[in-house]
């Protein structure tokens, strides 16, 4: 007789907290925050995005073509990557936990590093991984030879970023070739690029370009959230070295995931580059800003070529995000325990840097 009081929940979403990044308690309501904590574009999208949208609303009542064959065909020539190597998402976090979940059953074995963003905790926990993780280098950056070393007979998904969140670092041209000709063949490689603009911007490597001489099974995500100033309409894409990989991606993300307008949005955005090098050219200057300014309280920030800045502040990051809220300044921890007192802060608009340049020694001081 089954016993009808057991939990019918898998055993590792049982008892599992919640965490809303983007809630705004009741007195922040109306008030002017400088929201530094969730990567964001601070500038509204592009007027011919806002146009593309209004346009494609007419559409709304039918349901939308989630293969974005228009975008599809934009995206092939761009990467010079077949059509059905290509699917997408909402936003590329969603992709995420599908990449995790068709490759890795309970109990098998994924491998990552150990600082990456933290909701990659809960992607692994969601497919009940063996998950292995490997120290980041003293600096914080990603420490290729002993995570390739890591790999053992039970790896089936090794997952890297580049630029990681939350340090802001980026991997080498050599460190990523390293990677795409050591990882075997039986191991699927997923390099998370939802911050390629910037590093690209930065004169960093393209994973992309370099993952088409890999034998192996590999995909790369990237997203329209933060470049192309588009966090809202939640769309991202995986670029897959297969047809089959690219399918069981879509087999578990849904036929009906994006939004009607979301193509349209896109594709405008991607042809208005002024607006999107004015995005990735004002956010340099203001991660300088962060920088120099962080520089010049004595603290030594990450070398970041993304939208946000890391820091060792040397106080509990958590108080330290509490105490800056009070201030009107949402910052960001790094949400692990051994990066307890490293904070992130997201490039703003030039009062926001200004803000958080001012409140962070008032903060520091009242812990």
């Amino acid at each position: 007789m089954n016993d009808t009081s057991a939990n019918p929940l898998r055993p590792n979403f049982r008892a599992q907290p919640f965490w809303n990044p983007t809630h705004i308690p009741a007195h922040e309501v109306g008030q002017p925050i400088a929201r530094m904590d969730l990567n964001e574009c601070p500038f509204p999208p592009s007027p011919k995005v806002i146009a593309a949208i209004t346009a494609a609303a007419s559409g709304l009542n039918r349901y939308p073509d989630g293969t974005c064959p228009a975008l599809t065909e934009v995206l092939s020539k761009r990467l010079d990557i077949p059509a059905e190597q290509l699917c997408y998402g909402g936003g590329s976090t969603q992709l995420l936990t599908s990449i995790a979940e068709i490759s890795v059953a309970p109990g098998d074995e994924l491998l990552s590093p150990e600082l990456i963003w933290r909701r990659f905790s809960g992607v692994f926990n969601v497919v009940a991984a063996n998950h292995v993780s490997v120290p980041n280098r003293p600096d914080g950056g990603i420490d290729i030879e002993p995570l390739l070393a890591a790999i053992s007979k039970n790896t089936r998904l090794l997952v890297v970023l580049t630029p990681n969140n939350p340090t802001g670092m980026m991997l080498s041209q050599a460190e990523l070739v390293r990677l795409a000709e050591q990882t075997p063949d039986n191991v699927l490689l997923f390099i998370d690029e939802a911050y390629f603009e910037f590093a690209a911007h930065a004169g960093g490597a393209d994973a992309v370009e370099i993952l088409k001489n890999r034998k192996g099974p590999w995909v790369v995500t990237r997203t329209f959230s933060k470049a192309y100033a588009l966090a809202g309409l939640r769309l991202g894409y995986a670029v897959c070295s297969s047809e089959e990989i690219a399918n069981a991606l879509r087999l578990v993300t849904s036929t009906f995931n994006l939004t009607g307008v979301a193509e349209a949005a896109v594709l405008a955005a991607l042809d208005d580059t002024d607006y999107t090098n004015m995005i990735l050219s004002t956010n340099a200057v203001e991660r300088e800003r962060i920088s120099r300014g962080l520089q010049q309280q004595g603290f030594s920030p990450m070398p970041s070529v993304t939208n946000f800045v890391g820091v060792d502040v040397g106080k509990p990051a958590g108080r330290v995000v509490a105490e800056m809220r009070e201030r009107g300044v949402r910052i960001a921890t790094f949400g692990f325990e051994s990066a307890g007192s490293c904070i992130r802060v997201s490039t703003g608009t030039a009062e926001d840097t200004d803000a958080f340049l001012a409140a962070l020694p008032q903060a520091i001081a009242a812990i």
